[in-house]
């Protein structure tokens, strides 16, 4: 592995093609491919709060909430809030362990 073992992840979906589960589907392979293939300890990302839609993505993408930097950026004039998600390698073998002996994992 190269680098300090870190990933972060973004995306940005055209309106006219939201809701239909595209950057849900590409998170998670995103984050799967940045542990599998890259050997990575950790992946994260962020969304602006008021787009709770991304924050589902994220959530979808088995990435948990760790908090939130209050007006960390300037928007068009406008301070915003970013809440900051992350999974860690083993994380993800201990559900994979778990989840295992139900049902396969996406």
């Amino acid at each position: 592995m190269k680098g300090d073992g870190v990933g972060e992840i973004g995306y940005w979906i055209g309106v006219p093609y939201w809701g239909r589960g595209y950057a849900s589907d590409a998170a998670r392979t995103i984050v799967r491919y940045g542990f599998e293939q890259c050997g990575l300890d950790r992946v994260f990302a962020c969304h602006f709060t008021r787009n709770a839609a991304s924050g589902r993505v994220l959530q979808k993408a088995r990435m948990q909430y760790e908090g939130t930097l209050r007006r960390h950026l300037v928007k068009w004039d406008e301070r915003i809030d970013l809440a900051f998600y992350g999974s860690l390698r083993e994380e993800r073998s201990a559900m994979r362990d778990t989840s295992s002996r139900t049902s396969p994992l996406p």
